[in-house]
């Protein structure tokens, strides 16, 4: 079920990693992914910089024409613009709304974007050939104020001309936009002639903006917080200054919150949309291969956990060399790739665009390929099949000690291939990059992520292999280090008993008047001396049952407070002889735990006797209890009378003591018993040490009805 799942999983991330691609593929087919993902803020991007020059210039434009066709701020239809005079010396003014008319007329008309359309159609009155007219231009800004033309020519340039008044207008003047400015002329005496503005915004206030432009003609200046901004801009403003003689002061800025829908806006939203597309659809593959590789490698990490004997029927499956299926499976992928190439480019589909179809096909076999070579390997692992031949030879000529070989080429021979087809992943993204062939790009993807995986894989066995063999070296120091500990602590007791056994031997052989009195005190010893090392056999076994989860729990219904109290209660008078109080602070919402009691105190018991033992004396013992969400947490601070000195989570090892001396009462086993014992109970045991400051932290899990 498990191999089932994953391998579903693993379908559906490559179908989601295909889909992405083909999705990147037909949005952006020539462009650059990389470029798209690392262009700059919009602000800085050449289309801000084109709609930013463009409005400039519309600024000047605007106000050339208003002048031209505009009487007190609005167009005046009725204002002449020329006059002309035929061949018989006839005279003809021409308004503004004459030049309308007669453009309709002869089929020229602005539409709703501004542009001059030219109908060619069977009504429309044609321009006569025969008539030629002497323009006398009056207000009108033609490029020519005096000489021979035709109505042709002046209606078309003033219909061109009047669609740039409009559009002009309709930007700057009749619609609010992120875009605003202010442009005041000066004449000689530095007096104000004229001012436009399409904000109310003070100049000051343009300045502090995100984007703004600053502009003087008279000073010949420019400022801006905009990059593509330079004195190009003001050449070109001033050469498109329509009042000459007078120079003028432009304040300029573009609102980057974009609050108006405009041209800005509209652009704005299309880039950062484009980017946030491209950045999901590069995220979906990156996370989808990471689940293809993880689920990958789940699917064959189940295989392997499913280690069967192997029967005769699949014998000779297993004992084909596994340079035999590697061999088969380049050849297949070779073969299918060119057998793919030769059918798709057939003339069968010559007015197809056969560009995705080709992507799907090859990653459908580089997909199927793959999974069928990874799952023999798979299986030739689970049973102990699957070591290359050339390396069985390796192993057996090295060990006859006649092969040249040496680790390291043994290193190379794993690993040269792994170079190889890195460098192959990357050239063919190299390539990619000057063809944007999105088949190169894929290929090398796939090439450098299996790569990857594969380095990740081995690595995953060589840290898995060095932490077993860091676990025995550690159990082994562990088996030492308790043979000569267990060693020592019951040497020392059952020599101090055999060697008063021997005195009191000699006492009863050598009778003396104050045998009675000698014999009582050997007994003494030898009695406190057993009970040591009763003691010692006691937790010893304890502590293996612990580890080992033998010993069987009693868990209950507890109060953690009215437990700590009962405890520090029994042990205030023995703490009083080593002048140690306790200071108990209770802030815990719930203090009810399941635990086994007699066990719990038996951790606390530890926990006290370690108290006496080690603590400064004339000091104060700490213990906190408090509840975080789901967790009750004991917190013991003491300070200690001697430096510790080994690592406070050492502590909890076996025969391990703060002190190096062994002159202390104990075993070392009482932080050890008492860890297990609390993670018999789901809970955890945490030591810690700030110089002579040592902390104990018991955490458990609340009891909830």
């Amino acid at each position: 079920m498990r191999r089932f799942v994953a391998a579903i999983l693993n379908i559906i991330s490559a179908i989601v990693v295909v889909g992405a691609l083909s999705l990147l593929y037909l949005n952006y087919p020539n462009e650059s992914l990389t470029t798209i993902l690392n262009s700059p803020s919009f602000e800085k991007t050449t289309e801000f910089n084109e709609m930013l020059q463009d409005r400039i210039d519309n600024i000047f434009t605007l106000i050339s024409l208003r002048n031209c066709f505009e009487t007190n701020g609005e167009l005046n239809y009725n204002l002449t613009i020329a006059e002309s005079i035929d061949k018989n010396n006839g005279i003809k003014k021409w308004t503004i709304q004459n030049c309308l008319d007669e453009s309709i007329e002869h089929g020229l008309y602005i539409d709703k974007n501004f542009n001059v359309d030219i109908l060619n159609e069977p009504n429309v009155k044609p321009f006569s050939k025969n008539v030629v007219y002497n323009f006398m231009f009056k207000t009108y800004p033609s490029s020519s104020k005096t000489g021979a033309s035709n109505e042709e020519n002046f209606l078309t340039e003033f219909m061109y001309t009047l669609s740039k008044y409009y559009r002009s207008k309709f930007i700057l003047a009749d619609n609010s936009s992120n875009f605003g400015y202010r442009i005041t002329y000066y004449d000689k005496y530095d007096n104000i002639t004229s001012e436009y503005s399409n904000t109310n915004l003070k100049s000051k206030d343009m300045l502090d903006s995100k984007c703004f432009v600053y502009m003087s003609s008279k000073d010949n200046m420019i400022s801006s917080n905009i990059d593509s901004i330079d004195s190009t801009t003001l050449k070109n403003a001033k050469a498109n200054n329509p009042q000459i003689d007078h120079s003028f002061i432009l304040y300029c800025y573009v609102d980057t919150k974009y609050p108006i829908n405009d041209d800005f806006k509209d652009t704005y939203t299309n880039y950062i949309t484009v980017k946030n597309q491209c950045a999901i659809l590069m995220t979906t593959i990156i996370y989808s291969s990471i689940i293809f590789l993880v689920t990958l490698f789940l699917t064959f990490t189940f295989i392997l956990s499913t280690k069967k004997s192997v029967d005769e029927s699949k014998k000779l499956f297993f004992v084909i060399p596994t340079e035999f299926y590697v061999l088969m499976y380049i050849l297949l992928i070779v073969s299918l790739f060119f057998v793919a190439n030769r059918y798709l480019n057939s003339d069968r589909f010559v007015d197809f665009n056969m560009d995705l179809i080709k992507l799907y096909v090859y990653i459908l076999i580089i997909y199927i390929t793959s999974i069928l070579l990874l799952t023999i390997l798979a299986a030739k692992f689970a049973n102990d099949t699957l070591t290359p031949v050339s390396l069985i030879a390796i192993k057996e000529n090295t060990e006859q000690g006649n092969s040249f070989f040496n680790p390291k080429a043994l290193f190379s021979f794993i690993f040269v291939p792994i170079i190889l087809f890195a460098v192959l992943s990357v050239y063919l993204i190299y390539l990619y990059s000057m063809t944007n062939d999105l088949r190169v790009l894929t290929i090398g993807v796939i090439i450098l992520i299996s790569t990857i995986g594969f380095v990740i894989y081995l690595l995953a066995l060589h840290n898995a292999f060095n932490k077993a063999i860091q676990v025995q070296i550690k159990a082994n120091e562990m088996r030492t280090s308790l043979i000569a500990n267990v060693s020592h602590d019951i040497r020392t007791p059952l020599t101090a008993i055999l060697n008063y056994t021997n005195l009191i031997s000699e006492e009863i052989s050598n009778p003396s008047k104050q045998m009675m009195k000698h014999l009582e005190s050997y007994s003494e010893t030898i009695v406190n001396k057993s009970h040591r090392l009763n003691d010692l056999i006691s937790d010893l076994i304890f502590d293996s049952k612990v580890t080992s989860g033998n010993v069987e729990l009693n868990m209950v219904k507890l109060d953690l407070n009215a437990f700590i109290t009962q405890v520090i209660t029994e042990f205030e008078d023995k703490l009083k002889e080593v002048d140690i109080k306790t200071v108990y602070n209770n802030t815990a919402s719930n203090t009810f735990i399941l635990a086994d009691s007699s066990q719990l105190y038996r951790v606390f018991q530890n926990l006290f006797s370690n108290i006496y033992k080690y603590a400064l004396e004339k000091s104060r013992v700490y213990i906190d209890l408090e509840s975080i969400k789901s967790k009750i947490i004991v917190t013991i601070k003491n300070i200690q009378k001697e430096k510790i000195e080994v690592d406070a989570d050492t502590l909890k090892d076996r025969f391990v003591r703060g002190s190096k001396s062994r002159t202390t009462e104990g075993f070392g086993l009482g932080l050890s018993i008492s860890e297990n014992l609390i993670n018999s109970m789901n809970g955890k045991l945490e030591i810690s040490s700030n110089r002579d400051l040592f902390i104990t932290k018991l955490l458990f899990v609340a009891y909830e009805e």
